[in-house]
């Protein structure tokens, strides 16, 4: 039976899972289990946008980010990947679910165009960089609620939330004060340029923090460069509370099962 789309209104839903993998369980799987973890992550690789990586560390062995635009197609997703036969030894150890989401603090065209007017612009050419800065605002718009990431070969995922702490009250403050803080942000980010590429989607309401961070990059070193210096923007610190972080690199559905152990034939 087909299930009905869930399809946000605006945006697109992103699902972080994270899995961990029982070494003990592991001599116990059918000796296909392996051929059927790779089978499912290529099959839905084909279906959509699934970027499968391997973890660093003790938080996750893998790390699958999926986005889509309906959100029973991420629940069969989930299904799938923990009714795998590996899936004895490959659990589902944490989860986090976001939307994305467009900036609510990019000027207006109609702004635009009064800040320009206000310079005494001549009318022809007042049209013209209007017309310009509305197709670069809507690029950029359609940029964040339905983006295409690349390959990259290293992800950094961690949630985070606006700080709500007296006089540290990131909603207490007024929308041009927001602003502000989030333009010195975007112009401290936008030095990684070509080395960092982030996607921050929304879940507020839907999962324990507000955002969810998802960085891509070619070199860990620009992971923990970017994080560093936005750090002391002071939209972080003062009004920014962060999360486990999470890195992964980048596998085929057959590597990852050889370099997390569950393919025993190698």
């Amino acid at each position: 039976m087909a299930l009905d789309a869930a399809k946000p209104g605006t945006g697109w839903g992103v699902l972080h899972l994270l899995l961990k993998v029982d070494h003990a369980a592991v001599p116990d799987l059918p000796d296909a289990a392996a051929k059927d973890v790779v089978a499912t992550l290529e099959r839905w690789q084909d279906r959509l946008q699934l970027h499968v990586f391997s973890g660093l560390g003790h938080k996750a062995d893998v790390m699958l980010m999926a986005i889509a635009e309906d959100l029973t197609e991420l629940r069969a997703l989930q299904t799938d990947v923990a009714a795998t036969a590996a899936a004895p030894a490959l659990s589902l150890d944490w989860s986090y679910l976001s939307l994305t989401e467009g900036s609510e603090y990019t000027t207006t065209p109609e702004r635009y165009r009064q800040e320009m007017a206000d310079k005494g612009l001549e009318p022809d050419e007042l049209e013209r960089r209007v017309e310009q800065y509305a197709e670069r605002m809507a690029a950029y718009q359609e940029s964040k609620l339905h983006p295409q990431m690349p390959d990259w070969q290293l992800l950094c995922f961690y949630p985070m939330s606006h700080r709500r702490d007296r006089e540290d009250n990131w909603y207490a403050l007024d929308y041009e004060e927001r602003k502000r803080l989030m333009a010195e942000h975007g112009r401290s980010g936008r030095a990684y340029t070509g080395r960092v590429l982030q996607l921050v989607s929304a879940s507020t309401g839907l999962d324990d923090w507000e955002y969810a961070v998802s960085l891509f990059a070619h070199d860990l070193a620009d992971v923990k460069s970017i994080v560093y210096n936005l750090r002391f923007d002071e939209a972080s610190t003062r009004y920014a509370d962060f999360g486990q972080f999470v890195i992964g690199i980048r596998r085929t559905p057959a590597d990852l099962v050889t370099e997390i152990g569950l393919d025993r034939s190698r």
